[in-house]
């Protein structure tokens, strides 16, 4: 059994490590976080070197990479800067594949050229008031009035909304009691559109890509803005989640990896009662249970990418990988404050910003709660696959 990548995703991520390490280092990344302010000219340099065209086929105008190539850059992506991983996935690996895999010819080229160009930045509008965990309780309609639609709603809870050209929305397009979740349709909707309105959400981490509430005031899109069935969008909507989590790990053993970087460089540079903190083994216990869950992250999350490479069912794969890796972000972030002391509490280094970062990623992306009882429904329904 062979854990090492592949020539061309050893390169990929050599590339994007080296390229992220210069463009993007610890003292960039901390202005950022404290201006609140997104670095798009990073964005841009991502697309100039084809990364944001990784899960797209050359057909599309992308690089006609794999779910391993999209873990490999979720990972560096999350190793330089949360916020730049997450626009990432929700623009590219979200929105980008839901268009790739549900819209027409026409649609595919009237938006995915932006998309792998970094010139079209997604938001996904899915959450709402009452509509979390519960996401198939959506109360945002979109009425077909001849050739355009009208959308009305409220969406909360949506990353990077403030800075995104395109919205994903998900609606309701039946108005019947009790309508099934067959009946929820997929648009496009430009935020620059009347009747939108974006307002950002104070929020504790993540700053450079705002969390967002959107409210619909009688939107009106046109009609070929609504991607495939317009109401039987909801199977496709829990098979890109899935995918999401995947992308979600990467992004959190990235950031683990982070928080390790640091609290090793620091610990070999501080020095105490005449030797430097690494020789202490209170220190060591730190670091080695940092080190212990981002590797089982990446190990979960390279796995899970490859059954999603290969075909197979990832789903229970993908939400394991999710919890661990969520939860090892957190914990890696929290000792590495430790291994630090007052100085992981000053904004001077970045461990309390991986710690604020990292918090919302059990939470974000489908509750680790709710990945628990999926894992827990998977196993049922195979009770044999769990000796697999």
């Amino acid at each position: 059994m062979r854990f090492e990548l592949d020539e061309d995703k050893l390169m990929l991520q050599e590339a994007a490590r080296d390229f992220l390490k210069d463009g993007l280092d610890l003292e960039k990344a901390r202005a950022l976080d404290e201006a609140g302010e997104f670095p798009m000219d990073v964005y841009r340099e991502i697309a100039d070197m084809g990364w944001l065209g990784i899960p797209f086929s050359e057909e599309d105008g992308g690089a006609d990479g794999d779910p391993i190539d999209e873990s490999v850059i979720m990972e560096e992506l999350g190793r330089a800067m949360g916020p730049l991983a997450s626009t990432y996935l929700i623009t590219a690996l979200t929105c980008g594949k839901t268009v790739r895999e549900l819209g027409t010819p026409e649609q595919r080229q009237r938006w995915l050229p932006g998309i792998i160009d970094g010139s079209i930045v997604f938001a996904f509008a899915l959450t709402e008031p009452q509509a979390g965990s519960d996401a198939a309780a959506l109360l945002t309609r979109a009425v077909r009035d001849g050739d355009q639609w009208r959308l009305n709603g409220q969406k909360i809870w949506s990353t990077g909304a403030a800075l995104a050209t395109h919205l994903l929305v998900m609606a309701r397009t039946d108005d019947r009691a009790g309508s099934e979740r067959g009946d929820v349709g997929v648009f496009i909707v430009e935020t620059d559109r009347a009747g939108i309105d974006i307002k950002k959400i104070p929020k504790l981490g993540l700053h450079p890509t705002p969390s967002c509430m959107i409210f619909f005031d009688d939107v009106t899109i046109p009609a070929e803005n609504a991607l495939g069935d317009p109401g039987g969008a909801w199977k496709h909507v829990t098979a890109s989640l899935n995918r999401e989590r995947l992308a979600i790990s990467g992004m959190c053993t990235g950031m683990g990896q982070a928080a390790l970087d640091v609290a090793m460089q620091y610990a070999g540079e501080r020095a105490q009662f005449g030797q430097t903190i690494d020789e202490f083994d209170a220190v060591q216990q730190h670091l080695a249970e940092i080190i212990a869950g981002v590797e089982n992250s990446r190990a979960l999350m390279r796995r899970a990418a490859w059954l999603e490479a290969s075909g197979e069912s990832s789903t229970r794969a993908a939400s394991a990988a999710k919890v661990v890796s969520s939860e090892a972000c957190v914990e890696a972030a929290r000792r590495g404050m430790r291994v630090l002391g007052g100085n992981g509490y000053g904004n001077e280094y970045p461990m309390q910003r991986f710690l604020r970062d990292a918090l919302i990623h059990p939470i974000a992306g489908g509750t680790n709660e709710i990945q628990r009882n999926i894992i827990g429904d998977d196993l049922v329904r195979n009770v044999n696959a769990h000796v697999a």
